[in-house]
């Protein structure tokens, strides 16, 4: 092999351990950064689950995590005993609140469903009542843009609002997402927990009801004290 083939190969070779450490320390020293803006970005849709936060306000990140921390506290449900705790233990399950008087007067519950190609992942909140919806988000999907991916549009999530979680005996029900419209699909006694469903998205609207509703009834032993007092 020649000289010149040798310089060659060795600048190509120099080159390409140069750009990958340059791209691993890019990485590490991205890392950190990227991992506080996933968390604001969930803090910012706790907020605006919990009506905190208005459809289409933009708050820079710094305003986000002052709203959040003067309004909103981590805490972790025992499904077992309904207990609400400050520190996490083994089988608790995540859960936001705002207090006044140390009374829950709203509570935020992170949700995963599958749809048709991916797992929706959002916020439900609720009022201090157990029941009423106050508002839900979703922040990360992989649904097909026009149809199932109207899931993450304000039109689809508006709808949750004011919603109810039981009948109109009090029991736990979820919320029905209906083929087409609601009013077309189920009885008057049933629109107080039902919401019109995404043209052509039949598969991603179901996998969001069935899922939505076994996160929730995880937490019902909280919803149902709330309900009861």
């Amino acid at each position: 092999m020649s000289s010149k083939k040798i310089n060659s190969f060795l600048f190509a070779l120099i080159m390409c351990v140069i750009v990958s450490v340059l791209l691993s320390l890019a990485a590490n020293g991205l890392k950190e950064r990227q991992e506080l803006n996933i968390k604001i970005d969930k803090q910012k849709n706790i907020l605006k689950a919990l009506g905190l936060i208005k459809g289409g306000q933009k708050l820079k990140n710094e305003a986000v995590v002052q709203l959040y921390s003067k309004n909103v506290k981590n805490t972790y449900l025992d499904m077992k005993t309904g207990e609400v705790k400050s520190t996490v233990f083994e089988g608790a399950l995540p859960l936001f609140i705002i207090e006044i008087n140390n009374r829950i007067e709203k509570y935020a519950i992170p949700f995963k469903a599958y749809g048709l190609w991916s797992w929706i992942h959002g916020i439900i909140a609720l009022e201090g009542d157990g029941k009423t919806v106050v508002g839900l988000t979703v922040f990360k999907h992989g649904e097909t843009p026009g149809l199932g991916g109207e899931v993450e549009k304000e039109w689809f999530q508006k709808q949750f609002q004011r919603k109810q979680i039981v009948n109109k005996e009090n029991q736990f029900t979820s919320i029905q997402i209906a083929k087409g419209k609601a009013k077309d699909t189920y009885k008057k006694s049933e629109l107080s927990y039902s919401i019109d469903g995404m043209s052509g998205a039949t598969i991603t609207s179901k996998g969001l009801e069935r899922d939505l509703k076994a996160e929730l009834k995880k937490y019902d032993i909280l919803s149902k004290k709330l309900r009861e007092r």
